[in-house]
């Protein structure tokens, strides 16, 4: 290359090389999400990402919720959820442990966690762990609550609820 600008060249490569590491990553990024919705066990080669999503566990309560049943308990799969919403009004509340008005409202089901109506089950999912039934339900944002039918139908969404009694009032009734 007589007569080309050696830094003009090693721009080029250094751009290259940027393009084909990005790339690389948006791939990785890829698997861990399709590994995430899947369920997958995770690779050793993995990126940091997968090795924290593969470790997470969706069933796994965003909050200490020992004690609080039988109306207010932690996500434990959908099938439960459905088996709860044959005999009971089920609702999924999308909750983060980082969420101010999340934690808000776990203040409130600690103070009033036996004012749950008998007809009605709290179902604690944990926002940043559970991908699929988020895109089930079109869930976008954490402090979203999703009530469900018996064979886990979307009966009703909405978000800004903070207390049980806001809960219950919200949850159709059968």
């Amino acid at each position: 290359m007589q007569g080309a600008d050696p830094r003009r060249f090693g721009l080029k490569k250094a751009l290259a090389a940027s393009v084909v590491l990005f790339a690389l990553a948006g791939l990785m990024v890829a698997q861990d999400m399709k590994k995430d919705t899947s369920g997958g066990a995770p690779s050793s080669s993995g990126s940091m990402m997968s090795a924290t999503a593969a470790t997470a566990d969706p069933a796994k309560a965003v909050f200490d919720l020992t004690g609080l049943g039988p109306g207010i308990v932690p996500f434990s799969g959908e099938a439960g959820a459905q088996r709860m919403a044959l005999d009971r009004r089920t609702v999924y509340f999308f909750a983060a442990s980082w969420c101010p008005t999340c934690n808000a409202t776990y203040k409130d089901f600690k103070a009033n966690f036996s004012k749950v109506p008998k007809d009605l089950v709290i179902v604690v999912v944990d926002y940043d762990k559970a991908a699929a039934l988020k895109t089930k339900y079109g869930v976008t944002y954490q402090h979203t609550y999703v009530a469900i039918g018996p064979k886990g139908e979307k009966l009703k969404t909405w978000s800004g609820s903070m207390s049980v009694a806001e809960i219950a009032k919200n949850v159709p009734k059968r």
